[in-house]
């Protein structure tokens, strides 16, 4: 599946694709120094060999713990298709994914907080590479079948790591240093800038400047880690059943700035005012009533 995808991207763009530069372990002061400020990305694949969840998490795991549990999951690519959120039982969720052959569901368990949804599992993950000298952290799960895509996207002014405890992804992604590339899209998603690049149906008139970039890839396996600076594009297609776990980190600096002008925007937003057109935040009711995710 992952040459495939590689191939079609290729055939898209006129630079060669690009490896995500790869190590196996980094201090904290050297992943600060070499990595987080220089903005670059990096792979690392022996920097969760002490991590709880590669030990304990699984579809039967989760299972267990959420039984009781409900939350939002989302169909498809949403950030460059249609929005299309559900609400139900997780356990249900958990089963479409585990009999995908069956079900063909594109359910994918994206961005559930850790900290509400399950607190007790903060302690099965290590992500202090990134939480030296910020002020704010947040630690999302993610459970989806093959197939799932994320579409380009910027995290805005967070750093932010990926780590893989189940199943391979594969990750695509362009620097902000070609912005005028990525096509920005008037989409609106909270925290996030969102581009109307479509890597499945490319559209040669609405997005013709990405065929110029210079666009870098990764297969992240279970027991790796991806760092995803701020501001980096990324794209990411899950391969497999797949369970991770990644976390945003703020500066001070960067979390005033978050605050100062997502907040406004947000608080527009939730009013009818701002981005109401297009968002991924809300979704219709069969009543066409608007709900806030």
């Amino acid at each position: 599946m992952p040459d495939k995808i590689l191939a079609r991207a290729q055939k898209v763009l006129e630079n060669p694709l690009e490896e995500v530069k790869t190590i196996a372990s980094i201090s904290h002061d050297d992943f600060n120094a070499q990595y987080i400020k220089k903005n670059e990305p990096v792979k690392m694949t022996a920097m969760m060999t002490n991590w709880k969840a590669t030990d304990l998490w699984s579809l039967d795991y989760f299972e267990k713990i959420g039984a009781d549990k409900e939350t939002f999951s989302y169909q498809g690519n949403i950030r460059q298709n249609d929005t299309n959120w559900q609400y139900g039982e997780f356990k249900d969720y958990l089963n479409e994914i585990r009999n995908y052959d069956e079900s063909k569901t594109q359910t994918y368990l994206g961005n559930m907080a850790i900290a509400k949804m399950f607190p007790e599992l903060l302690d099965h993950v290590d992500f202090s590479l990134l939480q030296k000298n910020v002020v704010r952290n947040s630690t999302s799960l993610w459970i989806g079948p093959p197939g799932t895509i994320t579409g380009f996207h910027t995290d805005r002014l967070a750093n932010n790591i990926l780590a893989l405890v189940e199943g391979r992804k594969l990750v695509f992604m362009v620097s902000p240093k070609e912005n005028k590339y990525m096509h920005t899209s008037n989409k609106y998603e909270p925290g996030s800038k969102l581009s109307d690049v479509n890597l499945e149906n490319f559209d040669d008139e609405k997005t013709p400047l990405f065929r110029k970039a210079h666009v870098r890839y990764t297969v992240i396996h279970p027991g790796e880690m991806l760092f995803i600076p701020q501001n980096w594009w990324h794209c990411v297609y899950g391969l497999d059943i797949s369970i991770s776990s990644n976390n945003f980190a703020f500066t001070a600096w960067d979390n005033f700035k978050m605050k100062s002008t997502e907040l406004a925007k947000r608080t527009l937003h939730s009013l009818k005012l701002y981005g109401t057109e297009d968002c991924v935040c809300h979704y219709y009711d069969e009543n066409g009533k608007r709900h806030k995710r």
